[in-house]
């Protein structure tokens, strides 16, 4: 019997000595930014996430971190506001499709502290519309005693998850070759002990 307490202690060890903390979502957003190929024109606007954690060991090192992404939460702001409709056009098939993929997904697979303080080089899968990418970009991590905040700046490029205007005819797919491939994002993010 003692035998048995001592493995389970054994085994419940690398938990106790993690500790996990959740996103807070109220206040953690991704800030985006779609432009045309040629001149100035651009739209900003954010998506919400529906949850996330990080996980951190004793030392302080982050081993693990992942997140959902809510796609109906597609906004626009700033000079293009949601009642021009180009929130709604980005959730239909033309673009995200969110009807039939409402989620984003991000799961880190290499968190790795640089030699600057408090930044890091972080790696993962990206999911979106079901189709899988491993990104990478770098993240300010600040953790404070009541948890720890995180921003990054990361450029996607929407074909890699066949995210074009779905033209029905030549002269409308013009309009998808006129959009910028690159999408640069900003992460916001807020986590909670």
């Amino acid at each position: 019997m003692k035998n048995i307490l001592i493995l389970l202690l054994v085994a419940c060890l690398p938990a106790i000595s993690q500790q996990k903390l959740v996103l807070n979502i109220a206040e953690s957003s991704v800030h985006w930014k779609g432009k045309m190929w040629l001149g100035n024109d651009s739209h900003d606007g954010t998506i919400r996430f529906s949850n996330g954690s990080m996980t951190v060991d004793k030392t302080g090192k982050i081993t693990a971190a992942s997140f959902e992404i809510d796609m109906n939460t597609i906004r626009t702001e700033g000079a293009r506001p949601d009642n021009d409709g180009l929130a709604e056009h980005l959730k239909s098939e033309d673009f995200f499709a969110v009807k039939r993929f409402p989620k984003a997904y991000f799961v880190a697979t290499q968190i790795d502290k640089t030699v600057v303080p408090n930044n890091y080089n972080v790696q993962g899968n990206l999911t979106i519309k079901g189709v899988q990418k491993l990104i990478s970009f770098s993240a300010k991590i600040l953790a404070s005693p009541t948890g720890t905040k995180a921003g990054a700046e990361a450029t996607l490029f929407r074909s890699w998850w066949g995210v074009s205007y779905k033209a029905p005819d030549f002269l409308s797919s013009l309009k998808n070759d006129l959009i910028a491939e690159e999408v640069p994002i900003k992460l916001n993010l807020v986590f909670v002990k």
